[in-house]
């Protein structure tokens, strides 16, 4: 080697330099104007609606209750805090999905079961961090020695089913050319891949669409809302998914989600 400096000691100090090129660059040079502690809030709303399983023998009125107690809509607040800049421009971020509120409640106060850890990719995707490999580990005395990791990963793995068709929507934005419709084939979590079809209008609003059918069942999703390409952001973002199983009872999702400007 040229150099008498170790291998193991050069690895070292390169890791170092790019670990403190992350945290003190924005990604403003890769499209997105992103920086080291911004904060990007969303107030997300979710109203689920399918047919409980009512017991035999219970009453018209309790039966009703348990309908309305199923599909009572929801309203969280996500808030995601940058910690660093990849050189892609995507952003490891902390993050919270918590009730409405609850959200203005100090964070001391806060559940932590509400936290996780997300990359806000560079085209708005939020992709919450999850490993299914990931278990308790057991020190001295039988103390839980990865507690606070294993709970955000648990965490990231529950809140993960809010965001796929969010995250199409955004990908596909960051795809449009210069046509006023396209397609895009995606992974899909009910398939291998599904073709979505996105669509601009004159109020600048992108459309996006994605059927598919198969032997267990049809599903339709209808989005809309609007991207800031500047910023790496979906600005808005409406949802509408119907599910008709061949063997069930239909169900439907809505999803609003806005960004706090």
């Amino acid at each position: 080697m040229p150099s008498g400096v170790p291998v193991a000691d050069r690895s070292r100090k390169f890791i170092a330099l790019t670990t403190g090129f992350l945290f003190l660059t924005s990604s403003a040079a890769f499209g997105a104007t992103r920086t080291v502690g911004q904060a990007i809030v969303y107030d997300f709303n979710e109203s689920i609606r399918s047919t409980p399983s009512i017991p035999v023998g219970m009453s018209s009125e309790n039966s009703a209750k348990l309908e309305a107690a199923q599909n009572k809509p929801q309203s969280f607040v996500l808030t995601m805090t940058i910690e660093e800049i990849a050189p892609d421009g995507s952003a490891h971020v902390k993050a919270s999905l918590v009730d409405t509120a609850s959200a203005n409640a100090p964070a001391s106060l806060r559940n932590a079961s509400s936290d996780f850890i997300a990359t806000l990719d560079q085209d708005g995707e939020i992709i919450p961090q999850y490993d299914p490999r990931l278990q308790p580990t057991t020190g001295a005395g039988g103390r839980l020695v990865n507690l606070a990791e294993v709970n955000l990963n648990n965490v990231g793995g529950q809140v993960m089913n809010h965001f796929p068709y969010f995250n199409a929507f955004a990908k596909g934005c960051a795809m449009r050319p210069r046509g006023a419709t396209w397609h895009e084939m995606m992974p899909d979590s009910l398939g291998d891949q599904r073709t979505f079809t996105f669509a601009t209008t004159g109020a600048r609003i992108v459309t996006m669409k994605g059927d598919l059918e198969n032997q267990y069942m049809v599903q339709t999703i209808r989005a809309m809302g609007h991207c800031d390409a500047s910023a790496g952001l979906v600005l808005d973002y409406h949802e509408e998914i119907n599910n008709a199983p061949k063997n069930g009872s239909p169900s439907s999702i809505t999803r609003d989600v806005k960004l706090r400007q």
